[in-house]
């Protein structure tokens, strides 16, 4: 029986001091399209977060403008949370911060950790197909 194998193109990442492993599947082109798409929605989230709350805390006491950005910031924090769940699957949070409520500047590390892998993929990607296409020209 004739048979075809398809090599796979998955990074395996160790994400803690526990040795659990985050896998991200770069044949998945939805993985880097969600990864972008996630962050440029994070910053215009973030600006409009800042404004709405600036505009909350408008007329508040300090008391009372606290506990207010508290609350807003656990809000922007489980979205955020939530989100890169949703892109490198469930319990990714848990696996890479712990059991806590990770923070922007947490989750701003974990994205500039993980985009030299994005880069070096789509590099490696073009080469394929500057390769490919000089192939099928008669060029290699």
């Amino acid at each position: 029986m004739d048979r075809i194998r398809i090599q796979r193109n998955v990074k395996r990442i160790e994400v803690n001091d526990k040795g659990e492993i985050l896998e991200l599947d770069f044949d998945d082109l939805n993985l880097p399209y969600n990864f972008y798409a996630m962050i440029k929605q994070f910053e215009t989230d973030r600006v409009k977060f800042t404004k709405d709350l600036a505009e909350k805390l408008k007329g508040k006491s300090d008391a009372e403008s606290v506990d207010e950005m508290i609350a807003a910031e656990r809000e922007l924090n489980i979205y955020m949370r939530d989100a890169v769940d949703k892109v490198f699957g469930e319990g990714t949070c848990r696996k890479v911060y712990g059991d806590i409520l990770p923070s922007v500047e947490m989750h701003m590390q974990f994205f500039d950790a993980l985009t030299p892998y994005f880069e070096e993929e789509a590099k490696r990607r073009q080469e394929k197909m500057n390769k490919y296409s000089a192939r099928r020209m008669g060029n290699a």
